[in-house]
């Protein structure tokens, strides 16, 4: 364990009066330490030559004036902030005072703890300290003092010496009141049936002095949670006891650990850890199996390593071996990780319960405060792991039926694939501060939002059809108008033909995440649009009346992700568990769950459903699983994990055979194609070198790439069928949005220009002349093609004549 440490500077004939008069506090502090178990080496103490003592002499004066007084019964003073922050923490029981020395942070160290001093005599030296510093203070020192701005020794703490020498000696001598008390053993005991038990037998005291109410600030006090004890841990018929272990900080990596283990556990990944906390030793390894082995112990050292390494002998290795072969250390084999994450969270609720009880200002401290929204955490992700509450659809043979007499008749269109096309320029449009995500062709107008208003174009001509004043919001554009949720809460229904307000209906806002949502039309169902509302809930509401037809509650709403399938809605939520709703009712039809998080959206194709467990937001975490499920009944007809080294990107891609796996990782964009009978892997490979966008068309992936390549893979055997490298401009140039948009047999693909290309063999068919960046594209059924800029501008390109052969 780390102690403190004073260093001298030697360059100098006489050490400066400060210095020394500080020495002289600390060496009576410390006098007698270095025979305490733990062994403390002076040569440890953590105040450098060049660290000012007149502030530090300032502050232990005024804090042990507060508790020679009795306003306090527990006061900090932070002895240097380089190279480590140390604090010296003072504690008054009685007439005497307890000194701990110590240093922050997730593991904190503790060099001395509670060493008992008589109050008034530690007074007394700190003010002879005070009385030889200012009769070693010269008068050049003095008005050089004066004009100097650096707290740390300049005027200010010239100032505030006298100051707190005045006020240590009116408290003197201490006051008849006693804060403080006595420790004693208080036990720390889970409650419920727990697989593993977790006790603990902490020395607390009461605290007298506390202020019975709750302060209004809450401040982190780790000296008020430095308290020893001895803890039990019992697995099966084993139990082990840590004796004289600082329990708190033990706790909180023992938390720490058991959070990270359970998400390692999730996500099939091994894990393993090893550190010394609050005197013992705490380590876990958990392997990819899913096995966990816990390690206890106690760094049994006896004496400081020799200086000399030799003098261990040959063989010997470190000077520190000695000390590690005096450890002693338990392993529990074979743990269950929930079983473990379950024994940790009652006890640390134990835990803060009992140092609440004893202590009422703990309620405001936020070491504790964050220990508990810690083990919070563990106890909701415990929860989410171990819930298995998956729910199969025993009769999905109606909603089978549905989606097969909905499903549009398949069509080859190919009109526009086969020959070139030609575009000339038709009108351009101005619009300040233009919202990309609220701008939409719905017939034969453009509806253009902005940060204080709505404008509808004329398609054809250009000309504005009307507008009105409306601030920015949420939009997505229905069948029967344009809705906007507002930020609070407020959804909106504009007409198409006059932007005039249809109806108002006031949800819930959403806060801390995305607002999101679906809308459902369709032959057979009601016109309906399905909305996040609040933290975690779903909102049916009616297109044409308003009303809120159904709400669904989600154990967790950070994003949304919908996918409609038939007469269902597939739901993922972040939380791990796929939940299909019937659209009419809201009623859960069927749930599928894993340990991992459904972050992503779905792909639906006829019978087949296809979902990706686990978050693609870290490349190299690995962890990410996809599933083949029956979209009516909830079954999974099979599931495989995906490669550690990518991370996967948006909806799966489903071809005849294949379903592709979009993945980003170090070397790029790449593509994993799996069988879709088997989940066999078929390739793995890296389309390109930078972030892209991926669109299947028939058995081509078609990878859109922001460094100007467009690249087309066969999706049977990822074999690259070509490659197409254009002219890029700077990195401004690029547009917000690089998804290809297909039309008619033909691709629209948005580079620094908007290039139409033929899918299946990457044929070049032509360009659209224009000066702006395609931020927003949109084709409409002619091949007419709109182009929004986000600087405001607005362009639209008519497709002109083509020839074809008449046979």
């Amino acid at each position: 364990m780390p102690g403190l440490s004073l260093v001298a500077d030697n360059t100098r004939c006489s050490p400066e009066p400060e210095r020394t008069s500080l020495r002289d506090v600390l060496d009576f502090v410390l006098e007698g330490a270095r025979n305490a178990p733990p062994p403390l080496d002076e040569a440890a103490l953590p105040l450098r030559a060049e660290a000012e003592a007149l502030p530090l002499l300032c502050d232990l004066a005024e804090a042990a004036a507060e508790l020679a007084s009795g306003r306090r019964a527990r006061a900090v003073v932070r002895l240097c902030l380089e190279p480590d922050p140390w604090e010296l923490g003072l504690e008054r029981v009685g007439r005497e005072l307890l000194v701990t020395v110590f240093q922050g942070g997730d593991v904190p160290e503790v060099a001395l703890h509670e060493r008992r001093f008589e109050g008034e005599a530690l007074c007394a030296r700190v003010l002879a300290a005070i009385d030889r510093f200012a009769a070693h203070r010269s008068p050049s020192a003095r008005r050089d003092a004066a004009f100097s701005d650096n707290d740390t020794g300049g005027g200010l703490g010239e100032h505030r010496l006298p100051a707190a020498r005045r006020c240590l000696a009116a408290a003197l001598p201490f006051s008849p009141d006693e804060p403080g008390g006595e420790p004693a053993i208080v036990g720390v005991e889970p409650t419920g049936e727990i697989p593993i038990a977790i006790a603990a037998e902490a020395l607390l005291r009461t605290s007298q002095g506390a202020a019975l109410t709750q302060p209004a600030v809450l401040r982190a006090d780790l000296f008020s949670l430095l308290f020893r004890g001895k803890i039990r841990v019992l697995v099966g018929e084993e139990a082990r006891e840590l004796p004289d272990v600082f329990i708190f900080p033990f706790a909180e990596q023992l938390a720490s650990l058991s959070l990270e283990s359970l998400d390692a556990w999730a996500r099939r990944q091994p894990y393993h850890r090893r550190l010394t906390v609050g005197g013992a030793i705490l380590g876990v390894r958990l392997h990819s199996e899913g096995a966990l082995s816990l390690t206890l112990g106690v760094p049994r050292v006896g004496r400081v390593p020799p200086a000399d390494p030799r003098a261990l002998g040959p063989g010997r290795g470190s000077p520190f071996a000695a000390a590690e072969e005096r450890a002693q250390t338990w392993t529990f084999p074979a743990v269950d990780v929930a079983a473990l994450a379950q024994g940790v969270v009652a006890f640390g609720r134990a835990l803060a319960r009992s140092l609440v009880r004893r202590d009422r200002a703990q309620a405001s401290n936020l070491r504790l405060f964050e220990f508990r929204a810690r083990v919070r955490e563990l106890a909701e992700r415990l929860r989410e792991l171990t819930r298995n509450d998956a729910k199969i659809n025993v009769a999905p043979e109606t909603y089978r039926a549905f989606a097969a007499a909905a499903r549009p008749q398949a069509t080859a269109e190919d009109t526009f694939g086969r020959t070139r096309l030609r575009f000339t320029a038709r009108w351009v449009a101005a619009i300040p501060s233009v919202d990309l995500r609220a701008t939409f062709l719905c017939g034969d107008v453009l509806v253009v939002g902005s940060t204080r208003e709505l404008t509808c174009i004329d398609r054809r001509t250009g000309e504005c059809l009307w507008r009105k004043q409306a601030p920015r919001a949420v939009s997505v554009m229905t069948p029967v108008g344009l809705g906007r949720l507002l930020p609070d809460g407020t959804l909106q229904l504009h007409e198409l033909s006059t932007g005039e307000v249809a109806w108002s209906t006031r949800l819930s806002p959403r806060v801390g995440a995305n607002a999101s949502g679906a809308v459902v039309s369709a032959p057979g169902l009601p016109r309906m649009l399905i909305v996040s509302e609040g933290t975690r809930h779903l909102a049916a509401v009616d297109l044409y009346s308003g009303e809120v037809r159904w709400r669904y509650a989600a154990r967790r709403g950070e994003n949304f992700r919908l996918r409609r399938a038939g007469k269902l809605v597939v739901v993922g939520s972040g939380e791990p568990a796929l939940a299909a709703l019937d659209v009419l009712s809201g009623e859960v039809v069927w749930r599928f769950c894993d340990r991992l998080p459904f972050a992503s959206p779905v792909a639906v194709d006829h019978d087949a459903l296809f979902a990706l467990a686990g978050d693609g937001a870290f490349v190299g975490r690995g962890g990410a699983r996809l599933h083949h499920l029956d979209p009516w009944s909830g079954e999974a007809r099979w599931t495989v994990d995906l490669p550690k080294h990518v991370a996967p990107v948006g909806a799966p891609l489903l071809g005849p055979e294949t379903v592709c796996v979009v993945t980003h990782g170090r070397r790029g964009t790449g593509l994993v194609g799996l069988d879709r009978r088997t989940g066999a892997t078929r390739f793995d490979l890296t389309a390109c070198a930078a972030t892209a966008s991926c669109l299947m068309v028939d058995d081509v992936v078609v990878v859109n790439s922001e460094a100007g390549e467009i690249v087309g893979v066969g999706a049977h055997d990822g074999a690259v069928r070509y490659r197409h490298v254009l002219a890029g401009g700077v990195e401004g140039d690029r547009p917000r949005r690089l998804e290809p948009v297909l039309r008619s047999g033909a691709l629209f693909v948005p580079q620094s220009e908007v290039h139409v290309v033929r899918p299946r063999d990457g044929a070049l068919l032509g360009k659209v002349p224009t000066d702006l960046i395609p931020d927003l594209l949109r084709v409409d059924e002619r091949c007419d093609v709109y182009v929004a800029e986000e600087s405001g501008h607005l362009a639209a390109f008519a497709a002109a004549p083509r020839l074809s052969l008449v046979q």
